[in-house]
């Protein structure tokens, strides 16, 4: 209540003091103590209303405001920092007839102050240092997250050891997903290369699937473009009429389901991600619960998350290797 301290309410002419129950007229800013307020029934600074004017804090002679050092004033519902005389929060309007200082979750990481900000940086979790990022759909601003604050049960700390390399975009997915809801965000390499990101990610299953109906999505396709010579080699020699209604159909067909192939895990291959890392996480942590031992922790953590060239390598051959196959089986069946 730093802005009234010292003021009068001008229905009792009684100075404000701390504690004091204190409620403002939401047109023209004036302080009345609430019982006053309450018994007037409306605000009695016509001169105000009457000018449009906004109210001024004055002080008596005898009497010091305690904010005379200019001291910013921390909004109570959002934590944003408001000049010393402003009346109401600049970002979700809120009277500002108390000022606090108290730590707030999502604004204010532990031991913060600029220094700690610029020595740290961003993302630097092992040595304390935290992330900033917006809230989904642009509400309420900016949030501060540290590398102890918790995301759906598990510190994002880990959720960065597991992420490994230049976890930034992730995590802010991961953030999104776990503190504010919500399935989508959109992955490029997933767009791209769905049969391929997941073995990358150390999601082979989800891989195994998407190769899957990879292949099967794309046999007229694939029957379309090799029929007949390429490159001055004979690849496909079918019966396949490829004018034949019947199969333009099915080409088109097959081409919007490989289409929806590649738009559903460009949408949710992050979310998927974001559950097993979750998953992953707390069954080392439950494993490890009663050792003690965070280095081995972190160690399963980041060893069991990344990402893997190996697993990449060896599933782009095994799709060019049953590419090849699917060939030699169509020039069989069809041949």
């Amino acid at each position: 209540m730093a802005n009234y301290i010292g003021t009068k309410c001008i229905s009792c002419d009684r100075v404000f003091k701390e504690g004091d129950d204190v409620v403002v007229c939401p047109e023209c800013g004036t302080p009345y103590h609430r019982a006053c307020y309450e018994k007037e029934g409306k605000c009695i600074n016509t001169e105000l209303h009457e000018n449009g004017g906004t109210w001024q804090p004055h002080y008596d002679s005898d009497t010091e405001s305690t904010n005379t050092d200019n001291t910013p004033i921390r909004c109570p519902r959002c934590g944003e920092t408001n000049p010393p005389d402003g009346l109401f929060c600049k970002r979700c309007g809120l009277p500002l007839t108390v000022n606090t200082d108290e730590e707030r979750p999502f604004n204010t990481p532990p031991n913060y102050n600029s220094q700690n900000y610029s020595q740290q940086g961003a993302g630097d979790y092992n040595n304390g240092g935290f992330f900033q990022g917006a809230s989904p759909f642009g509400a309420g601003g900016q949030f501060t997250f540290d590398q102890n604050s918790d995301i759906d049960g598990v510190k994002l700390g880990d959720y960065a050891k597991y992420v490994g390399r230049n976890p930034m975009i992730m995590l802010s997915n991961f953030i999104r997903f776990g503190r504010f809801g919500g399935k989508t965000s959109l992955n490029l390499g997933a767009m791209l290369f769905p049969q391929f990101y997941f073995f990358y990610r150390k999601m082979p299953v989800i891989g195994v699937i998407f190769m899957f109906l990879t292949l099967l999505t794309g046999i007229p396709s694939l029957i379309y473009s090799f029929q007949g010579e390429f490159m001055g080699v004979n690849l496909l020699s079918t019966n396949v009429d490829l004018n034949n209604q019947w199969f333009v159909l099915l080409l088109y067909a097959t081409s919007l389901l490989s289409l929806a192939l590649r738009v559903v895990p460009a949408l949710f291959a992050n979310y998927w991600y974001y559950k097993k890392a979750r998953k992953d996480i707390m069954a080392i942590r439950s494993a490890y619960n009663d050792s003690g031992d965070e280095s081995s922790v972190k160690e399963q953590i980041e060893a069991k998350g990344g990402t893997s060239i190996p697993m990449l390598v060896i599933s782009v051959l095994i799709f060019m290797t049953l590419n090849v196959l699917m060939l030699f089986i169509a020039n069989r069946l069809l041949g």
